[in-house]
């Protein structure tokens, strides 16, 4: 009995050994060259791309629905969705899932760098080498590739022209009296473009802080986003706003009596970033998308329908807009403001009471 319990014990171990090897960890990379292993090195391709993406985004929902069924149409095995609010609800909602473990987004897209670089610090993303690299311009991509810019964005000043003759040219104009009690900003507490704002302005030169307390004590009008922006100028509720590009260019174009101007001490640049989060488990499709947002169909839809500056070199940009290389950009280390974003904010609330 001792020697059979004996065999039957060698036995056992010799199973639970095998076991162990051939189990393995199903996500190590497989030795040697990727196409040895029957993997497509670079751009995944068509036939790889299939299943379900979610995006979790901040842009304009005409237009994101139609890049989804642009994605759709060109990958017909694939099929992406999307959940769509304002930044810091996108956020809100991502950090919820992280603490519960139940991260449906495979993709996020919003506003600003700064909301990027939080989401590399708590781990919610991966490193991308996107073959549309060479084709953009770089300013507008992490270093390390966590991130994309897709639509670079210029914050500025937007006046209504039924009621300013001469066109603003500097930030110092909202600070004269015909601006005082006649401008209009969004909130850096509820808008990543306006929370971007805030902190480029406030590090320019000869702009700082007591430009902010410049803008408090002319009595600006704060509302939560840039909509509320050009509605009000619109309106002739302010004669003066401080606002995206795209927001102004495109209610021009649609028939508001609005112009646009990019000061000449520079413009706070943001550019939509993209990035995919490290708890995908459909990486190629997501990498794909990725892709066909930086593509020329997709950065000509954002151009025609939304107003939005193509980060893509080479390609025509919306009339009125400036070319990226045609501006001053103020663009920080991202990682910089990421570390003083909440500081900032702060400031900024108890400056102008809220």
């Amino acid at each position: 009995m001792k020697k059979l319990f004996s065999l039957l014990l060698a036995l056992l171990l010799v199973a639970g050994t095998l076991a162990g090897c051939g189990g393995g960890d199903d996500t190590a990379e497989p030795d040697g060259d990727p196409a040895e292993n029957g993997e497509e090195a670079g751009a995944p391709t068509g036939s790889a791309v299939s299943g379900d993406i979610m995006i979790y985004t901040s842009a304009e929902d005409a237009f994101i629905s139609e890049v989804c069924a642009m994605f759709n149409e060109k990958y017909p095995d694939a099929n992406a969705e999307y959940y769509r609010s304002g930044t810091e609800e996108v956020i809100s909602k991502i950090m919820a899932e992280k603490m519960t473990n139940s991260m449906q987004a495979d993709l996020i897209m919003v506003s600003d760098a700064p909301t990027f670089e939080s989401l590399k610090a708590n781990d919610l993303l991966q490193p991308y080498d996107s073959p549309e690299l060479e084709n953009i311009y770089t300013e507008f991509v992490d270093p390390e590739h966590y991130y994309y810019g897709t639509f670079p964005a210029a914050m500025g000043i937007v006046y209504n022209t039924n009621l300013v003759t001469t066109a603003p040219t500097s930030w110092n104009d909202l600070l004269s009296p015909e601006a005082k009690a006649n401008t209009v900003m969004p909130n850096p507490l509820y808008s990543g473009t306006a929370a971007n704002a805030l902190m480029e302005l406030t590090r320019a030169d000869g702009l700082g802080w007591d430009y902010y307390q410049g803008l408090c004590d002319n009595e600006v009008m704060v509302v939560n986003g840039n909509g509320g922006v050009i509605n009000s100028v619109a309106a002739g509720e302010n004669a003066y706003g401080i606002v995206c590009d795209s927001n102004a260019l495109a209610a021009a174009t649609s028939g508001s009596p609005l112009a646009f101007a990019y000061p000449e001490e520079g413009v706070p640049a943001t550019a939509d970033p993209i990035g995919i989060t490290s708890t995908t488990d459909n990486l190629t499709t997501a990498q794909a998308f990725l892709d066909f947002m930086l593509s020329e169909d997709v950065q000509t839809l954002g151009r025609e329908l939304i107003g939005k500056a193509p980060v893509r070199k080479g390609m025509e940009n919306p009339e009125g807009s400036l070319a990226v290389e045609d501006r001053v950009n103020l663009i920080t280390d991202a990682k910089v403001l990421y570390e003083t974003r909440e500081q900032d904010k702060e400031q900024f609330a108890e400056m102008f009471g809220f």
